[in-house]
């Protein structure tokens, strides 16, 4: 049934995912600003902002979980030192969401409960209800039994949080839970507690809800309840104009059950739009469930070819499995009606092979396949052996006390009866059917079902009224507007001649003046002209700048070279040699400032090839020492050229300097860019790798010192691991070079 399809879908696609979803847009100009301004509480909540918005993705990629990983990292470090327990706790439940969409289902439920042990220790309700919720959505995906157990309780926090909107969704996804399980009076009472909660809150949002307790009081077989629901479900879906799955579920419950109080017009209406709107959906499976109720409908109303040909069309939407019961069920009913038994012959047994299997079957489907065997044995002369199956769908429709099959089931007991000759028992099951008929139709034979059409009707036709006043002001208005324009173009009319004889005035008064503007005009080209003789001065004199600072730095790095002569002290030496190199770094940047016309930035690839080709020549005069370049040409501001030049000194030299002792090996240098705006280096070396237990936070060195903190000053990560070699890596999102 598509009922157990839509509801399956629901708790895949949780409630709290589609209320939150924000514009792409908005994301954008949001991500953009988490660039800038100081850390503090907004920035945290932002950040967490953009992280949901990635993982609620429907198609969710590598880039999108790296980028959720690093933001949620960045929000962690801003709400622990802001001592943001609230932000705390949901980076936590996010860091365990990352973990699972990875694949690490284990981590991440570890990650999640301590999560959840942090807002138990810290009183966080609301925050504990959000990781219950995350615990019941990822449960129901796989089937825990514990589902129950943590919307429950999801539940429980937000009502102690008094995030009665949440509590509500919690107890609508129990609702759906329970109906999905045959459990209606427990989907009931969930149902009506979250349509009890909501319009405390004045919230107007509630067809699922009123779906579902449609679907459940007609599996009860309380028709009134379940007819007034649906369509008060119907009506809260035209005013907020819902599409999708939930309205072709509802279409199809109305269908089902105006099919059952034997409204057959009524239900094939209903069906169609189901179909529509499931087709639009390209939900295939709810197209063939649907295609089937049409077609048991038109077969009730004796339209028996029609329904042959509506299940014949199905096909094309229809993927059989070894036991699927749709169907058959209904081809037996269709072929034993037209008296083609050998066609039905094929489905019966096919029927018979699965009834092995019933336990694993709901029980519709049990209640369809019993019905179509019993027709099939009853008009092919072995009445005999309807009995066994009419028993069995005795206790399937008294568990939920279901008046629609007990009365059918006394129908079929009279067939039976009378067709192997028991008169009398024939007689009595005639009765009670008659008697449960009366029952069952009361809605239809009294005022309650007018009443509840009426009302229905009288609503939609009020509501159509009021468009159509609506309109008909418009047009009004529309009218009065269109007289209003009439007078004011023929006065434009006249006021365009007034206009033109003034113009004519004014035209012999601007040629007088034309003569003093051209003048002016001269005098302003002159001065455009000195102006842009200035900028070129000044773009000289800049060049002029970098030149000198380069020069500068040259002099500096000969006086070193020179000082070094008169030591002999090795760590001085080398102390000389690594300043040396690093005014070189910036040198190298200066340089390429006054050699072309962009003075505000520098083309990296072009800085890393130089800048490796200088160290190699400086430290590697064995050719030992092979470079790999794999650089995209990007242009970066000085402000952060210069650190990451510093940075680059750095791990070469300390890359040539010590991981290769005695052997040749390779330096690897990638940059490239991740992801819009962020981008990453990473130096990597074939050597002997870091010594055994090196931990870079506690080394007091200047070279890692330096790196990290230029790190810092790129507001970018700094990373170094071991592994058949050194690898250090930075991430840095560039930033908009200042001219």
């Amino acid at each position: 049934m598509v009922y157990k399809i839509v509801l399956i879908l629901a708790l895949l696609f949780p409630l709290k995912s589609v209320c939150q979803q924000t514009d792409d847009d908005e994301m954008r100009v949001l991500l953009k600003n988490l660039h800038y301004g100081e850390d503090n509480e907004e920035k945290a909540h932002n950040l967490l902002k953009v992280v949901k918005y990635y993982l609620n993705k429907e198609n969710i990629s590598k880039a999108d979980i790296d980028s959720a990983a690093l933001l949620n990292q960045k929000a962690m470090h801003i709400s622990r030192e802001l001592d943001l327990k609230n932000s705390i706790a949901q980076s936590m439940l996010f860091d365990s969401e990352i973990t699972i969409t990875k694949g690490d289902t284990v981590k991440g439920n570890e990650l999640k409960n301590k999560a959840l042990s942090f807002t138990k220790k810290h009183n966080l309700n609301k925050e504990a209800g959000s990781i219950y919720a995350s615990l019941g959505y990822f449960a129901a995906n796989t089937g825990d039994p514990n589902k129950i157990k943590h919307f429950i309780n999801a539940a429980s926090s937000y009502k102690q949080a008094g995030d009665f909107h949440n509590e509500a969704e919690m107890y609508c996804e129990l609702s759906i839970l329970f109906n999905s399980m045959d459990k209606p009076a427990t989907s009931i009472k969930y149902a009506l507690q979250a349509i009890e909660i909501k319009k405390k809150l004045k919230d107007s949002n509630l067809y699922q809800e009123y779906t579902i307790l449609g679907m459940d009081y007609r599996v009860q077989g309380n028709y009134e309840d379940a007819l007034s629901y649906a369509l008060k479900a119907e009506k809260t879906m035209d005013n907020m104009e819902i599409n999708g799955l939930w309205v072709s579920l509802l279409y199809d419950l109305l269908g089902t059950i105006y099919s059952e109080l034997n409204f057959y017009d009524k239900s094939v209406e209903y069906y169609k739009k189901a179909i529509a709107v499931s087709k639009e959906s390209n939900d295939t499976e709810g197209v063939t469930a649907i295609t089937i109720n049409t077609a048991r409908s038109l077969y009730h109303r004796g339209k028996i070819t029609e329904a042959l040909e509506v299940l014949d069309s199905g096909f094309k939407f229809y993927h059989s499995t070894d036991c699927d019961v749709e169907y058959p069920s209904l081809y037996i009913l269709i072929y034993c009606k037209l008296k083609q038994y050998n066609k039905a012959k094929p489905y019966y047994e096919q029927l018979i092979k699965c009834s092995n299997k019933v336990s694993e079957r709901a029980h519709i489907e049990q209640e369809k396949m019993y019905y179509a065997i019993i027709s099939y044995l009853t008009q092919t002369g072995q009445a005999d052996k309807t009995y066994v199956y009419i028993d069995k769908l005795k206790e399937l429709a008294k568990v939920h006390n279901d008046l629609f099959n007990l009365s059918q089931l006394e129908r079929a007991h009279f067939e039976s009866d009378s067709a192997t000759g028991n008169y009398l028992g024939a007689i009595e099951h005639l009765k009670n059917q008659k008697k449960l008929d009366d029952s069952l139709f009361n809605i239809n034979s009294t005022k309650q079902f007018a009443d509840l059409q009426l009302k229905y009707e009288t609503e939609k036709k009020d509501k159509n009224i009021k468009l159509l006043t609506q309109q008909s002001q418009l047009q009004q208005t529309k009218l009065e507007h269109e007289m209003v324009i009439r007078y004011i173009f023929i006065a434009s009319l006249a006021i365009s001649f007034i206009i033109l004889g003034l113009l004519y005035s004014r035209y012999c008064i601007k040629r007088k003046s034309n003569a003093v503007l051209e003048a002016k005009q001269e005098e302003i080209n002159r001065k455009n002209k000195k102006l842009q003789n200035l900028v070129e001065e000044k773009e000289w004199l800049l060049k002029e700048i970098h030149h000198r600072v380069k020069n500068n730095l040259q002099i500096v790095i000969s006086l070193l070279n020179t000082q070094s002569a008169y030591l002999e002290n090795e760590d001085a030496l080398l102390a000389i040699q690594n300043s040396q190199h690093r005014m070189h770094a910036m040198s190298l940047i200066h340089q390429k400032l006054y050699q072309t016309d962009n003075l505000s930035s520098i083309n990296i690839s072009w800085y890393i090839q130089e800048l490796a080709s200088y160290l190699k020549d400086s430290f590697d005069d064995e050719n030992k020492i092979r470079f790999e370049l794999n650089t995209q040409s990007v242009e970066l501001d000085v402000a952060q050229a210069v650190p990451l030049g510093l940075i680059l000194n750095e791990a070469i030299s300390n890359a040539i300097k010590y991981a290769f002792p005695q052997q040749k090996g390779i330096i690897s240098i990638t940059f490239k860019e991740t992801q819009e705006n962020t981008f990453l280096l990473q130096i990597t070396d074939n050597g002997i790798g870091l010594p055994e237990g090196f931990e870079p936070t506690e080394l007091d060195s200047l070279g890692m010192n330096l790196m990290t903190g230029l790190a810092e000053q790129l507001d970018g990560t700094f990373n170094i691991t071991t592994n058949n070699g050194v690898t250090i890596t930075i991430t840095f999102i560039k930033r908009v070079a200042d001219v």
